[in-house]
């Protein structure tokens, strides 16, 4: 059933009617874009994905949902469905008016899809978050009561003498006629409707009527309308604030449907539904808040019993059985042994059939998710109606298309959520000529590898077989080429770059020009030979210096390590003579100190205690990158981007 602001407001005790008889409730929306900036990373947390997505959320329009109640049908035994597809369109009156962002990819897939924009814009409802209503619900309220009280009196200034003038002698000739019951005065700007108004009050307060309308064509223009009695003025004034209160509950529109699925606390089900559902709540609840904990608080609170069927289809015993979870293939797949798909009829007018085929009409989306959910459920229990034990394992988690093959399928909405080991993954930089089949080359000795390019000259990297992790790291540590970083440490040193570049560029753009360069000398970081400025809480990942400071990598625990390649600077005759006074000089060959060999059981001994000492060095600087990665007040600001299908 299609409904507009046409027929919202007769069609809301429908909808009201079917979520409260269904068992459950399956919604899918329709949005102007999916992504905006940065991409999601396939190696982020439940957390930074988030994140991620929170500011595409707010930006974005929802244009469409579909709900469908699917009830229990006694009698025959099986489900019906009831199906809604809301168009929905912000107003910017009485509520405030909408800025929203556009993707013109996700527009293009829309319009090939048969979506009507015009209907959209013209007949879609209004809808406002919870703070916006209670705030324009009080002003409406005070500004009511304002009606009875005097107003000061506005002096009419000289160039608009005139035309009030004009519109008064109109109105007169309107009451001395007594032919019409009303009159409309067109043309005026909102300072000339005041002082009219302020006029009709002062010269015709007992005679007639003033009020403001906007027409079909959207221009205001003010009624003037026939007192007949005393009683006459006061059921004009009632009707007036009437008018007013309608207009607000039409401004607040699709968000009473929001807040009746949400009260409900029904199974809400849909596919692949992690923006269905931040979209939901930010544009029909709140907004979005940036704390991930008060988010999943939030989330779970509003909609209690969540359930993705992507999620669903991604474990056993669904896992292996189905090729693909986008929408349209797992409708296929479950429609084929050892599946079947179940009986869902619905009432003309009310439903979808299956030969319907309204691919991407949110309120078929909708229906199809539904169908899908029945199929797997009849797989795993007996019978046809929907039992609470079959679907709690699946209950409030989203599901993470970008992160689930690495081990961060989901969303933990009611319990804490997957935290999979990083030590796999590295931060890589290479030659800028380097493609794709050189990093293969690289790694070829490691097994298959995982790469996510950042830029033409940094990628990560994540290898299938996590147990040559340590092994990689060492055989890469005097690679001249390429260098090779730790997962954790990239994020903390990534974060802390930011901020740094922040700090630099407040108090560098500023102050620099004016200060002499031994002010600049005292207050500007040191630097390393190559320019990179150097801090003592973190170290640098490489220097490339040539001279006093040997080169230095990172090995696999963090640690910093001379290489060994490059000998380390030869020091002046004069000091070595200093240097070698009072004390035996062991044999040199070749320039190097000849080291007297040790015991299997010492070199043992000692790679034992250097292991340890690197474990403890490796986690004070995990602990430090974590601090600087969580005290950073940078958010991500790019939203989810999918492919243009069912997904």
């Amino acid at each position: 059933m299609e409904i507009t602001r046409k027929n919202f407001k007769e069609s809301l005790p429908l909808v009201e009617d079917s979520i409260n008889k269904a068992d459950f409730l399956v919604i899918d929306t329709e949005f102007t874009g999916l992504s905006k900036g940065r991409d999601v990373s396939i190696f982020d947390t439940p957390q930074e994905y988030y994140l991620t997505l929170l500011n595409g959320s707010s930006e974005f329009l929802l244009i469409q949902f579909g709900l469908c109640a699917f009830v229990w049908d006694e009698d025959k035994q099986h489900y019906m469905n009831e199906a809604y597809n809301f168009y929905l369109f912000p107003r910017g009156r009485p509520g405030p008016e909408k800025i929203f962002l556009c993707q013109s990819s996700s527009l293009d897939f829309l319009a090939a899809q048969g979506f009507d924009f015009n209907k959209l814009i013209r007949e879609g409802i209004s809808y406002m978050t919870e703070p916006m209503e209670t705030k324009l619900r009080e002003n409406l309220t005070e500004r009511q009561k304002s009606y009875s009280v005097e107003k000061d009196v506005i002096t009419i200034p000289e160039e608009n003498k005139s035309q009030i003038d004009t519109i008064c002698q109109n109105i007169r000739k309107f009451i001395d006629k007594k032919e019409e019951d009303s009159m409309e005065i067109d043309r005026c700007n909102a300072f000339i409707r005041r002082l009219v108004f302020q006029e009709v009050r002062l010269r015709f307060k007992d005679e007639v009527f003033v009020e403001s309308i906007v027409l079909e064509n959207k221009n205001r223009v003010l009624k003037v309308s026939r007192i007949t009695s005393s009683a006459d003025v006061k059921d004009k004034d009632n009707l007036k604030k009437e008018k007013e209160w309608e207009e607000f509950e039409e401004a607040v529109g699709f968000s009473k449907v929001a807040r009746m699925i949400s009260q409900s606390e029904k199974l809400v089900i849909g596919h692949n539904m992690v923006l269905d559902v931040l979209h939901t709540l930010n544009h029909f609840f709140q907004p979005l808040p940036s704390d991930y904990p008060t988010f999943k608080e939030f989330a779970h609170c509003m909609f209690p019993r969540l359930l993705d069927t992507k999620y669903m289809s991604s474990l056993p015993p669904f896992k292996d059985k189905v090729n693909s979870s986008v929408l349209p293939h797992l409708l296929l797949t479950l429609s084929e042994p050892p599946f079947s798909l179940p009986v869902a009829d619905c009432v003309d007018g009310r439903g979808y059939k299956q030969k319907d085929e309204k691919a991407h009409e949110a309120g078929y989306d909708a229906y199809i998710t539904g169908l899908c959910f029945l199929a797997m459920h009849a797989h795993l229990a007996r019978g046809s109606r929907v039992a609470d034990a079959a679907v709690r394992p699946y209950l409030n988690k989203l599901y993470l298309a970008r992160t689930a093959h690495q081990d961060s399928p989901y969303i933990n909405l009611a319990g804490p959520d997957p935290s999979p080991s990083r030590d796999h993954v590295f931060h890589l930089t290479f030659p800028k000529e380097w493609q794709r089949n050189d990093l293969n080359q690289l790694f070829s000795a490691y097994g298959q590898i995982t790469v996510q390019f950042l830029d033409d000259t940094s990628a990560l990297v994540a290898l299938s077989r996590r147990d040559l992790a340590k092994s990689v790291a060492r055989a890469f540590a005097h690679n001249k080429r390429v260098q090779l970083q730790p997962y954790y440490i990239y994020k903390g040193h990534n974060k802390m770059a930011s901020q740094e570049r922040r700090e630099d560029s407040w108090v560098g753009r500023d102050k620099l020009v004016s200060r002499t360069p031994e002010q600049v000398a005292r207050t500007t970081p040191a630097k390393s030979t190559n320019g990179t400025p150097t801090t003592p809480e973190v170290k640098r990942p490489r220097s490339n210096s040539s001279g006093a400071v040997p080169t230095r990598k990172r090995t696999s625990s963090g640690v910093f390590q001379v290489e060994e390649s490059e000998p380390p600077p030869k020091r002046t005759e004069a000091a070595r003579s200093r240097s070698e006074e009072g004390r035996k000089t062991p044999e040199e060959v070749n320039g190097r100190k000849e080291v007297p060999a040790k015991s299997e059981k010492e070199v043992a001994k000692r790679e034992k205690k250097i292991s340890k000492s690197e474990m403890e060095i490796a986690k004070s600087i995990e602990k430090k990158a974590i601090e600087v990665f969580e005290a950073s007040n940078t958010q991500c600001v790019a939203a989810f981007q999918e492919s243009d299908s069912w997904d």
